[in-house]
C-alpha cells in the first residue's frame, strides 16, 4: 500500500522534494494512515511533515482521548505536533450554521495557521476512496451537473493535497493493523445522525448487498473518467476566453454561439476569476446569466449569490461583484401574498397565520406579531438612517453599526435585503430580526415572512 500511495503521490504531483507538509491528525484510521505513510516516506520524497489536531469539544472524554493519542502518535513517529480545543458547537449556534459546517471551517482555519506558523506550503488531507464514492453519491442526491460527479479532488489551489484518495476504507484498516497503529474510533461515525453517515452506513451497503460490490471503486473509476473530459473541456474553455474576454467582458455574438455546456463552464470559470471560487453558485445561478445574454438586453442584469453581478453592456456581458450602493430597488411587499425582487431574482412569500402551532423558524422564515407589524413595509437594500432594535444589547442599532460588528465586508452590505417599516429594519434577512416584533403570548396573529433566491418571475 506504501507503494501504491507512493506511486500516486508521483502520478499526480501531490508532492515535490523540499515540500512542508501539515498533516491533518484526527486520531482516526485515515488521518493515523497518512501520517503514518508520509513520515514512512519522508526519505524518499525528501519532505518535513507535521501534525495538527482539532478538538471539537462534542464527544468528551473521547474526544481527550484522540487528542491524547494523536499527540503520542507524533511523538513517536518524531513529528512535531500541533493541537487546539474550539467548542464547535457554540461556535456553530453564534454563526448559524451547522455542526458539519462550523467543524470543517475551525479546521481548515487551524490547518492554516499551523502551516504559516511553520513556514509549510502544504497541507494534507485524509480523504479515501469511500469518502469520494459517498460524496459522488451526495451530490447526486442533491442534483449535480458533471463537475460534482468528480468527487473530491486529489488536490486544491496547489496547497490541499490528499495523498491517500487512492486507497479504500478497508486497505487503510489493514494497513493500521499491520503496523500496529491501533487508531482511535469516532462513536459519531457509526451513527445515522448526518446525511453522509446515512449515505455510508446504509445506503452503500445496501447498494453493495443487492446491486453491485464494487461500487465504491466503480464510482472512483467514473470519477477519473469525468475528470480526463473535464480537464480537456477546461482547457478548451481557456482557449475561448483568451480569444473572447477583453478588458473583463465577454462578447454576447461569440457567446451564443457556443455550444450549452460550453457556455456554462465560460460562466463558471468568470465568476472564479471574478470570486475565487464557485462556492454556492448552482446551476439555476449559471442558467439565469445564460437567459439573461440570450435576450441581450443593455442594462439588465441578474445577481447571484456573494454578491456576484452578471451584467449586459451593449454587445458584450461581463461579471463582476456589486459595488456598494451600485443597485437601489425597493418593493412594497404584498401581504399575504408574493413580491418579486427582479434585482435580486427572488421572491418574498407572506401568509398570515392565527395559530402558533408548528412555527419553524429558519434562516430565511421569520414570524412576527402582525398586529404591531401592519401591512405597510417594504423589501429594499439599505438606506442612510436605517436602524434596528435588539434585545440585550441596549436597543437601537443602526445598520451600518450592526454591519461592521459583524464584520460585514462594505462592498457586500448593500447586497443583503432588508424588510423595513420606514427607516425601521424589521428582518435583516438571513441575519437579524427586530425584537420588538417578535410573537408572544399576547399575539393574535402571525405574519410569515419567507425569502427564496432564484425563485424566478411567475
Amino acid at each position: 500500500m506504501k507503494e501504491k500511495v507512493l506511486s500516486y503521490i508521483k502520478e499526480n504531483r501531490l508532492i515535490e522534494p523540499n515540500d512542508k507538509i501539515v498533516v491533518g491528525l484526527s486520531g482516526g484510521p485515515d488521518s493515523v494512515c497518512l501520517l503514518h505513510i508520509l513520515c514512512s516516506l519522508k526519505e524518499e520524497l525528501n519532505i518535513t511533515v507535521y501534525s495538527a489536531h482539532v478538538n471539537h469539544m462534542i464527544r468528551g472524554e473521547e474526544a481527550l482521548r484522540d487528542e491524547e493519542y494523536s499527540k503520542k502518535l507524533s511523538e513517536k513517529l518524531n513529528v512535531e505536533h500541533f493541537s487546539t480545543r474550539v467548542k464547535v458547537e457554540e461556535f456553530a449556534k453564534e454563526n448559524k450554521m451547522t455542526s458539519e459546517e462550523a467543524g470543517r471551517y475551525i479546521r481548515y482555519k487551524f490547518f492554516d495557521e499551523v502551516l504559516s506558523k511553520v513556514g509549510a506550503n502544504k497541507i494534507a488531507l485524509a480523504h479515501n476512496m469511500n469518502d469520494n464514492a459517498e460524496t459522488i453519491i451526495m451530490n447526486l442526491i442533491r442534483g449535480t451537473g458533471t463537475l460534482g460527479l468528480i468527487g473530491i479532488p486529489n488536490k486544491r489551489d496547489e496547497k490541499y493535497i490528499r495523498p491517500i484518495l487512492c486507497l479504500t476504507r478497508d486497505e487503510i484498516e489493514k494497513y493500521c493493523q499491520e503496523n500496529g497503529l491501533n487508531p482511535q474510533i469516532d462513536s459519531t461515525n457509526k451513527e445515522s445522525i448526518y446525511t453522509r453517515n446515512k449515505v455510508r452506513l446504509e445506503l452503500i451497503p445496501y447498494i453493495k448487498d443487492n446491486f453491485n460490490p464494487n461500487i465504491v471503486e466503480n464510482l472512483n473509476r467514473l470519477s477519473q473518467i469525468i475528470k480526463s473530459d473535464e480537464d480537456f473541456l477546461q482547457s478548451y474553455v481557456e482557449d475561448i476566453l483568451n480569444n473572447n474576454y477583453i478588458n473583463s467582458r465577454f462578447s454576447i455574438e461569440s457567446f451564443n454561439k457556443q455550444h450549452i455546456s460550453i457556455k456554462r463552464r465560460i460562466i463558471r470559470k468568470m465568476i472564479e476569476m471574478v470570486y475565487g471560487s464557485i462556492s454556492g453558485i448552482e446551476q439555476r445561478h449559471i442558467d439565469d446569466c445564460i437567459n439573461l445574454i440570450l435576450k441581450g438586453e443593455t442594462g439588465k442584469y441578474v445577481v447571484l449569490p456573494h454578491g456576484i453581478v452578471c451584467k449586459i453592456e451593449y454587445q458584450n456581458f461581463l461579471i463582476d461583484t456589486i459595488k456598494d450602493d451600485s443597485i437601489e430597488y425597493e418593493y412594497k411587499i404584498k401581504i399575504p401574498g408574493i413580491t418579486y425582487i427582479p434585482e435580486l431574482n427572488a421572491k418574498i412569500y407572506t401568509n398570515i397565520l392565527e395559530n402558533l402551532n408548528n412555527i419553524n423558524h429558519n434562516t430565511f422564515i421569520k414570524y412576527f406579531d402582525y398586529d404591531k407589524i401592519g401591512n405597510d413595509i417594504t423589501v429594499r437594500n439599505r438606506k442612510a438612517g436605517d436602524y434596528i432594535i435588539l434585545s440585550g444589547i441596549g436597543g437601537k442599532k443602526k445598520i451600518k453599526d450592526f454591519f461592521i460588528d459583524k464584520k460585514v465586508p462594505r462592498d457586500k452590505r448593500h447586497t443583503i435585503p432588508l424588510i423595513a417599516k420606514g427607516s425601521e429594519i424589521i428582518w435583516i434577512i438571513g441575519m437579524r430580526e427586530n425584537s420588538l416584533y417578535r410573537i408572544d403570548d399576547k399575539t393574535k396573529k402571525i405574519l410569515e415572512i419567507r425569502f427564496e433566491r432564484g425563485a424566478g418571475n411567475e
